[in-house]
């Protein structure tokens, strides 16, 4: 059983690493593009008096002309062509800004497009907001892994364990601080984990099924086939194991292994608990390399690190993929970052 989870997760990995780096990247930036800055009242109003100037000029150019002969002379024959081209991307315009208003919809349906539209500030104040969390779960992830690399107590030969954080981790230190107070914890954990679950849906919906280069289904809305919305739900369900790994051995590490809990470094007189009220100094946080009997007896390591740990020291290779897939997940990362600039420099202008 072991063996068989180990394989998923692993195969999971690879899977996120592909699908959740890439949505991780787009997730903010698809909330800011599906708020703009002006609304889709204001765009009709505005589209509809170009193109009424427009028309305008085309029945002065046709009626200056109309007289001659030999018709529109260059000058004019060039304006005119120009203004026509603008005409039907104005009347385009037009049409797709009646669409965003709800027209032709049913009423239940016009009273949703307004409410989204009441709501475009907030999307695009999350969509900045999801881009600096994003960030900073991006920052904790590459310290953790260089700590792992660098201080593991056996490298390869254990999949990269590590008994504690030697370097200060943004993530790992917010949830050990908010464990100190039910259940502010648990809320942020669930979001971490609704937002790489979030940034993988977005990224199979964004990059396709593809097999290396070769695009296998398209993942569009109302136009799914059968068979890629059921690739898509397998996708995700190995995504969601290497989560359990990404999140309890890179995320937050000290928090998914051993929470808040600490024990007193001191040592006790026989039958009597050791006692720190006075050398507060020597509270120290569990983990796994602690030889006091104190931390034997207080310490309880979380049942999924435990497993994970299982996995990992019992399968090496398995470890040691998953280790540096977590790199390949950074490095991909930073590859959609200049994307990312782009579409937001081209959505600015």
């Amino acid at each position: 059983m072991t063996f068989a989870l180990g394989l998923l997760i692993t195969i999971g990995t690879a899977i996120y690493v592909i699908y959740t780096a890439a949505g991780l990247a787009i997730l903010p930036v698809s909330l800011i593009k599906s708020a703009p800055s002006i609304s889709a009242s204001g765009l009709a109003k505005d589209t509809a008096s170009e193109l009424e100037l427009n028309r305008e000029r085309q029945a002065q150019l046709e009626g200056r002309n109309q007289g001659h002969l030999g018709g529109l002379d260059s000058r004019d024959q060039r304006e005119l062509d120009a203004l026509i081209r603008e005409e039907r991307t104005l009347v385009r315009r037009e049409r797709l800004a009646a669409e965003a208003e709800g027209a032709g919809k049913h009423r239940l349906m016009r009273v949703w497009t307004k409410t989204q539209a009441i709501f475009r500030p907030v999307k695009l104040i999350g969509g900045l907001l999801l881009m600096v969390v994003a960030v900073i779960v991006w920052a904790s992830m590459f310290i953790t892994a260089i700590d792992k690399a660098q201080h593991s107590v056996c490298h390869a030969h254990c999949g990269y364990l590590l008994d504690q954080l030697n370097l200060l981790q943004p993530v790992d230190w917010v949830f050990v601080a908010a464990s100190k107070v039910f259940p502010i914890d648990y809320i942020l954990f669930i979001l971490l984990a609704l937002l790489l679950f979030s940034s993988s849906v977005v990224g199979i919906a964004t990059v396709g099924i593809r097999f290396l280069w070769v695009m296998i289904f398209k993942i569009r809305k109302g136009k799914s086939t059968p068979q890629a919305v059921l690739l898509a739900t397998v996708m995700l369900t190995l995504i969601v194991l290497a989560l359990n790994y990404s999140i309890a051995m890179i995320v937050a590490p000290q928090y998914a292994t051993f929470g808040p809990q600490t024990y007193c470094d001191r040592v006790a007189r026989p039958g009597e608990q050791p006692d720190c009220s006075t050398a507060r100094n020597l509270i120290k946080q569990c983990n796994e390399l602690a030889v006091n009997d104190a931390a034997r007896d207080i310490c309880t390591p979380s049942v999924m690190s435990t497993f994970l740990n299982r996995i990992v020291i019992n399968f090496p290779f398995f470890g040691v993929f998953n280790f540096w897939a977590q790199f390949a997940f950074i490095g991909e990362y930073l590859t959609f970052l200049p994307a990312v600039s782009l579409v937001l420099t081209v959505y600015q202008t």
